[in-house]
């Protein structure tokens, strides 16, 4: 063999390894996808909380104690996980709304854990518990208030995106209007009938950013994309991970 032949081949070798290398690299920086797992923690801990709500199997008036169970370990704890994973990725949008709404069932359930806590303490005066309701309408209506700007927020990304935020918002203002007006139950049923809805809404969302025709699934869920990307070449980047990015 010619030293010619031997530079060669010695150089098609290294080109071969230096692609493994490349493709392990890769292989190692692959994004997470923490999307599908933020939207199943909160729709079915949201389904759940609705059914109380609602008075759907369960009547009205009983406590949604089971269900904060799911707030502080599902839609709390596992939510919060996600959050940090989309921080980690840079992903802000998806970021804020894990760790903000996680933080929202979390202090939600903290107020049904008895003997630790004892935030409602103060609030309790006998049989009068008006202003527990209106502590609990102030509360809602902050989050009422954020979740407008989460609507507002996410009206450049995706239709799926903007009806969740829409109906949600609903669902706290519902909630809202129904403690502030002494813990109405005709508004508390319409704020869980909704509620299931968004929950609903959510699970699409979740495997819509899960299932990947090709990759894990023989189809597509449609987001239905609304962003300047898909305009416009030269717009700004949409906060959307899917699994075979």
């Amino acid at each position: 063999m010619s030293t010619a032949d031997s530079s060669r081949l010695a150089y098609n070798r290294f080109l071969e390894y230096e692609n493994v290398l490349k493709s392990h690299a890769h292989g190692l920086s692959r994004p997470y996808n923490a999307t599908p797992i933020g939207f199943c923690a909160f729709s079915l801990t949201l389904f759940v909380y609705s059914f109380y709500l609602a008075g759907a199997t369960v009547p009205v008036t009983s406590s949604a104690s089971i269900a904060m169970g799911l707030g502080l370990f599902y839609g709390g704890l596992v939510e919060l996980i996600a959050g940090v994973f989309e921080l980690r990725i840079g992903n802000n949008f998806y970021a804020l709304t894990f760790l903000s709404y996680a933080g929202y069932w979390l202090g939600l359930a903290s107020l049904y854990v008895s003997g630790s806590f004892g935030f409602t303490t103060g609030f309790l005066t006998g049989s009068d518990n008006t202003a527990l309701h209106n502590a609990m309408g102030v509360f809602y209506l902050a989050w009422t208030i954020f979740t407008l700007a989460m609507l507002i927020s996410s009206i450049r990304t995706n239709v799926i995106n903007v009806v969740f935020f829409f109906f949600l918002m609903l669902v706290y203002i519902l909630l809202c209007a129904g403690f502030f007006l002494d813990d109405q139950y005709n508004l508390r049923r319409a704020a869980g009938a909704i509620g299931i809805f968004t929950a609903v809404v959510g699970w699409y969302k979740a495997f819509a950013s899960l299932l990947i025709k090709g990759d894990n699934s023989y189809f597509d869920l449609p987001l239905f994309d609304i962003s300047r990307r898909s305009t416009e070449p030269g717009g700004p980047k949409v906060v959307e991970t899917r699994a075979n990015k």
